[in-house]
């Protein structure tokens, strides 16, 4: 037996079948080919891939495709864990374009960005509206990004998976106009991951973030 936390009770809910689907995938290639495809490193003897995502390390068995580990963080998202486990078997060995580009201008995107603005970007906007923006800041460090220097009023980018980086862009609003969020992916997003999976992930940052956020303030308030 692997001495390993093994979390293959976590229950998946409405997630199951597709947890199920996607493990068939993954059990349908090889070692050597998902490592290609995903630059994630493969241990032989833990039988298990390791998945550095925004700064957490994330084991997934093979060729079970069950989330072994999770580092300090045991809250990881269903859908988060899911779009980590589709990520193995559906990237592919294309390099970063550097090209960043937002959700809607991705192909189909428009089907899916009114629900993505309304639940994700607005929300971080909202957000970013009354929040401590030093707070933010060390927040998002915290959460796996690195700040940039950017024309927003706060940017930052860090990696989903190795082939995912993500930037966000955050401006203050003015007079008429709200404070705003940007969620930017690397062109090549398409080949790395599903349409859907990208727009599940535009949900996922923006929990990370408020959550990270909430647990900064929260320890903040209590060295007070």
């Amino acid at each position: 037996m692997r001495l390993i936390n093994i979390l293959t009770n976590y229950k998946e809910g409405g997630y199951a079948v597709a947890f199920m689907k996607s493990r068939e995938e993954l059990q349908k290639l090889l070692p050597q080919s998902i490592m290609e495809g995903s630059l994630c490193e493969f241990n032989s003897p833990r039988g298990c891939f390791k998945v550095v995502s925004f700064g957490q390390t994330i084991e997934i068995s093979y060729p079970e495709g069950q989330i072994i580990n999770i580092g300090s963080d045991t809250t990881l998202s269903l859908g988060w864990r899911l779009i980590l486990l589709n990520y193995l078997s559906y990237a592919k060995n294309i390099p970063l374009s550097g090209q960043r580009i937002s959700y809607r201008d991705l192909p189909l995107g428009n089907v899916f960005y009114p629900n993505i603005r309304k639940h994700s970007l607005e929300p971080l906007g909202n957000f970013f509206s009354s929040c401590d923006q030093d707070i933010l800041r060390q927040s998002l460090i915290e959460a796996g990004f690195t700040l940039l220097q950017a024309k927003a009023d706060i940017a930052a980018m860090g990696f989903f998976a190795p082939r995912i980086p993500v930037q966000l862009h955050f401006w203050e609003g003015e007079e008429g106009i709200p404070s705003a969020c940007q969620i930017l992916f690397d062109s090549t997003i398409v080949d790395q991951m599903h349409i859907e999976d990208s727009a599940a992930l535009c949900s996922v940052i923006k929990d990370h973030i408020l959550r990270n956020y909430e647990l900064l303030v929260q320890r903040t308030r209590s060295l007070r």
